[in-house]
């Protein structure tokens, strides 16, 4: 087998295939800003399909993830009779989702969300331009049925889907990186870009790519409470604990230990109650008068 390269040499061959960004890079393999740019600047698939740095303008966002996404259709040529793309993108964490299909219309539209939404979670608000693939009752309908508000941006205005437009160039400058995948089908090269802009890609404010940004701060996603459980070792037959109760199921367990997570069956766990403190058993002096007291009430009868 041959030897595994260097951190810089690992880097370079991982931007060779997957094409992110330098930030990316020093998140992925701890290099310098210096280094990290150095291997996108020497890429020439990165450098002839480089795109300006604009601003996404002041469109509404959310202040947390799936609470406003932006959706839209692009056109990408190179997939034939799917070159019908839409795509959403949550304005908080900048995860993206797109999904091939062969038209515009409503229908397509809502198999898009579909996917969309078992990827990203359900949003509580979409935010899409007027055009008619939108405004349609059976567009409206399908939202109201999965209790997402439905807001439109100002007609003609090509301000107001500003970050899903940076999104859309964004995509194709990655699918144009990657010339190996142009004999995949169109959902498959989809599927390799998604995974670079959501999973590699990242800015140096921010070196959390977008789809733990989108699930880290998701409110239906985090653990409420994570109660103290007892945990039973199966080697020395004595219960340990408490221990923080990651996760459960049915017929496992996952506890945080002192030497890191540990899957135990769930038979194993469980609830840690705190014991109450025994009242303060009386003194000898106040049982003798208690005694007196009920002798007496029983002679006086």
């Amino acid at each position: 087998m041959a030897p595994l390269p260097n951190i810089f040499g690992q880097a370079k061959i991982s931007h060779q295939l997957f094409h992110q960004n330098a930030p990316g890079l020093v998140r992925q393999f701890h290099l310098t800003r210096e280094k990290a740019r150095a291997i996108v600047s020497m890429c020439p698939s990165c450098q002839q399909h480089a795109l300006p740095a604009l601003s996404a303008g002041a469109n509404l966002r959310g202040l947390n993830s799936c609470e406003v996404w932006q959706t839209d259709v692009t056109y990408i040529m190179s997939f034939g009779r799917q070159r019908y793309v839409h795509v959403s993108v949550d304005t908080f964490s900048g995860a993206v989702y797109a999904s091939a299909h062969s038209g515009e219309k409503s229908s397509d539209a809502m198999k898009h969300l579909i996917q969309a939404f078992s990827f990203l979670g359900i949003p509580k608000s979409i935010k899409t331009d007027n055009g008619p693939t939108y405004t349609s009752k059976q567009f409206r309908s399908f939202l109201q049925q999965w209790g997402v508000e439905h807001k439109t941006g100002i007609p003609y205005s090509p301000t107001g889907q500003a970050i899903v437009e940076r999104t859309h160039q964004n995509l194709k400058r990655v699918l144009s990186q990657h010339q190996a995948l142009k004999l995949e089908t169109p959902q498959n090269q989809l599927s390799k870009a998604l995974f670079t802009l959501n999973f590699l890609n990242c800015t140096f404010e921010n070196l959390n790519p977008p789809i733990v940004r989108h699930f880290r701060e998701n409110c239906q996603l985090q653990l409420k409470a994570k109660p103290p459980v007892m945990v039973k070792d199966p080697a020395t037959r004595e219960t340990e604990g408490p221990h923080d109760l990651i996760t459960w199921g049915r017929g496992y367990a996952c506890v945080s230990t002192p030497s890191g997570f540990k899957w135990v069956p769930a038979k194993w766990v469980k609830p840690f109650i705190l014991k109450s403190a025994k009242p303060p058993a009386e003194g000898p002096q106040v049982a003798s008068t208690a005694w007196r007291r009920r002798k007496h009430r029983t002679l006086s009868f």
